[in-house]
């Protein structure tokens, strides 16, 4: 399996050390990018995978376009395709204007960045082109760095905002209760470190457990404690509120 990373930003690079993370090959992998080649360069020493300047698309199995959205289909149009499996990660492109140009079978990723260290979360958009042996590739593929979910035109928006974004509103919560901890006297990586190893171990419980989220905060909120008062704060200012307002504010630009 021989694959061309067109683009060299960070979802490339995230992408890039998951793969290889699981067990792809660095030399099965190839870069490119028009706009940095002092990166690329960075790139190959410290992944040790192939960068090329002017790639043949006949010799690569799987093409993935990580360049800016307004590259995309210019990209696909310069280019003669047989039978190669696209993948899109691109933002605001959708499978079928990459099918109608390119003539094969197309597939739009959301990864989130978290895909680097192969807990990330893809949605995966498939053309009407695509054949059952490519979509059951870009599954394994994406599956190799986190969890896959099956999208399309109407429920894409939000699995960007609810995957794709939502990684920047939690690094907002987290940059929000740092300094409670820095101000008690904790050092500031030991502070975020606490808050995010205790959002790491809440998160696998939510994967491991069906019941509803009001149940679990029942399990760690007596009534009157500490965890309740301060849940009652947050319902006092509207979290819910918020946080579908920040969503769906998101999914709209999406």
């Amino acid at each position: 399996m021989n694959i061309l990373m067109v683009g060299a930003g960070s979802m490339s690079e995230s992408l890039v050390k998951g793969w290889i993370d699981s067990g792809i090959a660095p030399e099965s992998i190839t870069m490119t990018n028009r706009a940095d080649r002092k990166r690329l360069s960075e790139l190959a020493n410290e992944h040790g995978v192939q960068i090329i300047e002017e790639e043949n698309i006949e010799s690569f199995d799987i093409v993935v376009l990580a360049m800016q959205p307004d590259g995309v289909l210019e990209y696909v149009e310069r280019h003669e395709w047989t039978n190669q499996l696209l993948v899109s990660v691109a933002a605001h492109i959708t499978p079928d204007e990459i099918e109608q140009i390119s003539g094969c079978g197309a597939v739009c990723a959301m990864p989130n960045t978290p895909v680097a260290f192969r807990t990330g979360m893809t949605g995966l958009w498939f053309g009407h082109q695509v054949v059952m042996e490519h979509k059951q590739l870009a599954k394994e593929l994406f599956l190799r760095v986190g969890e896959v979910v099956e999208t399309d035109e109407t429920t894409m928006p939000f699995l960007m905002a609810a995957a794709g974004c939502s990684p920047a509103f939690f690094y907002e919560i987290v940059g929000a209760m740092t300094p409670v901890l820095t101000e008690a006297g904790f050092e500031t990586q030991q502070a975020r470190r606490i808050i995010a190893q205790a959002m790491k171990g809440s998160a696998e419980l939510l994967l491991q457990d069906d019941r509803p989220t009001e149940a679990l905060i029942d399990d760690v909120a007596a009534e009157g404690g500490p965890t309740d008062r301060g849940v009652q704060v947050l319902r006092t200012h509207e979290l819910k509120k918020i946080m579908r307002a920040a969503l769906s504010e998101s999914a709209r630009e999406a």
